[in-house]
Parts: structure tokens; C-alpha cells; sequence
């Protein structure tokens, strides 16, 4: 059941589960409970010329596989410009995935400031592919088109931090939603991964995101660039930061992460 499908039941049912292949560790991958809570928000509040701006998102606690989760949400504000509405997913009464999700209509202004096109190193042709492997990867990995565009794996003890690459869903059949989006970048491994010499647990704590506007319809088959790297590491957790570019060197999307690193124990 790919990510189109969970997207579909969460704009008309408040409570389903979710499959153990959605599974990574002990939870349900972040990037599809925190993309179906946003989901719910934007199916159940009139969000008409409204454009979501930015997503802030705390990871309480796991999300069971086979468990049911129930949708719930609650306007915060609503003004003449800007709507703002909490959302959760909650399974046996406890809060697991909560967003914030800023809305704004589009107004006037002088102050008109754009990102100059990003040029990439290699085209989604010269990247290289990551080939599903059920040994190594999460199954929800199959869902996903994911090319590596920089030579720093998970795990090869690097100094540099850097992970990039081109995503898309692995059979594309609509155009990408905000939710899709943020499922998309929530795959690629934290960007403190490569620094590491040896498999270690890692957990997002927090997430942000911020879309620019405005923003065209991006066509079903476009790939869209991830670029992340961490901006600071120490005592068990690290902040990272990326960007998110259209193939046509648009900036789309700001990201940062708060990741939990459990490379020591005791």
C-alpha cells in the first residue's frame, strides 16, 4: 500500500492503521504520519486560495503498525490572511505525531526577494539510483525514486555531512501534493548519518518546514533535489538544515531537523 493510498483514506476516514512496511525500527515512518496529519487538516478546513506556508512537526512518541490511529484537529486562528491549525495523530490516547500547519493567502507587497536557480552537480540521469534492498532498507523505501547525486553514504565514517540527491514517488501518477512533498524529504537518512562509522539508532525530534511561494504545478514526472547537511552536532544530538529545488533550479522548500543520535550507550 503506497503512500498514494494512505493519502486517500486520510482525506475521508479519521481513523485506519497503517502496515508493518511502513515500519522503521520501532514506529511507523515519520514522514507518512506527519504527511497524513496535514492530510486531515487540509480535507476538513475550508482552505480555499490558501497556500500552506510552513509545518512544524513533534515526533511524541512511535506509531504502532496494525494499531489504530485516529485524526484529530483544531483551528488555532484563523485571520484575513493566515490560518493556523494544530493536528494530531493519536493511538490509544496518546498524542504520537502533532503539526502545526501555517496557511496564508497571497497579498501585495513591495518587497519582492527571489532565490537565483540552482545549478546541479548531475541530472537525475547521472545520479545514482538506490536499488531496494529488503535486507538493508525499510520497505517503504520501494515507494520512492531516490537517486544519490553525492558519494557520502550512511555509515562510511566522512567528514562531511552532505546528503543530496533527486526524489520522486516510484510510480508518479499525480501531481505532488505539499503532503507528498514532505513524505519525500522525510526519506532520505539523517544528514549526521555519513559521519558515523558504524550503524547507530538515530530520531527526529522535531521537524520544520517552510514552502516557498508562489509555486506551479509540478508535472507528475519531475524528480525534485534534496540537499542537506548538519549545521551543528554535539552531546547526543544534532540540527541539520536543506533545501529543496525543482529539477528547473526553483527553490522550493526550506528543512530542519532535530535528531536524537544514540551512537553511545550508557
Amino acid at each position: 500500500m503506497n503512500f498514494l493510498h494512505y493519502q486517500a483514506l486520510a482525506k475521508t476516514e479519521t481513523e485506519f492503521s497503517i502496515n508493518q512496511e511502513w515500519g522503521q525500527g520501532r514506529s511507523i515512518f515519520g514522514g507518512l504520519t506527519a504527511a497524513l496529519v496535514l492530510v486531515h487538516i487540509e480535507s476538513n478546513n475550508s482552505l480555499i486560495n490558501f497556500d500552506l506556508r510552513t509545518v512544524n512537526i513533534h515526533f511524541c512518541g512511535p506509531t504502532v503498525a496494525d494499531v489504530p490511529c485516529t485524526f484529530r484537529h483544531k483551528v488555532l486562528s484563523r485571520g484575513r490572511s493566515v490560518v493556523q491549525v494544530e493536528g494530531q495523530l493519536v493511538q490509544n490516547g496518546e498524542v504520537k505525531t502533532q503539526i502545526i500547519a501555517c496557511f496564508t493567502l497571497q497579498r501585495t507587497s513591495n518587497i519582492n526577494v527571489r532565490v537565483p536557480a540552482k545549478k546541479f552537480l548531475l541530472n537525475p540521469d547521472e545520479a545514482t539510483a538506490i536499488t531496494y534492498d529488503k535486507t538493508n532498507l525499510p520497505a517503504f523505501v520501494q515507494y520512492f525514486d531516490l537517486r544519490y547525486s553525492h558519494n557520502n553514504p550512511p555509515f562510511s565514517g566522512s567528514k562531511d555531512s552532505l546528503i543530496a540527491g533527486w526524489m520522486r514517488l516510484s510510480e508518479p501518477k499525480e501531481s505532488l501534493s505539499d503532503a507528498a512533498i514532505l513524505c519525500l524529504i522525510d526519506v532520505w537518512p539523517p544528514a549526521i548519518l555519513p559521519m558515523l562509522k558504524q550503524p547507530a539508532p538515530t530520531s527526529t525530534v522535531t521537524w520544520n518546514v517552510e514552502f516557498m511561494r508562489p509555486r506551479a504545478t509540478i508535472p507528475i514526472s519531475d524528480l525534485l533535489y534534496y540537499e542537506c547537511s548538519a549545521i551543528e552536532a554535539g552531546q547526543g544530538y544534532a540540527h541539520t538544515e536543506g533545501k529543496i529545488y525543482h529539477s528547473n533550479g526553483e527553490l522550493l522548500a526550506l528543512n530542519r531537523q532535530m535528531v536524537a543520535l544514540y551512537d553511545k550507550v550508557g
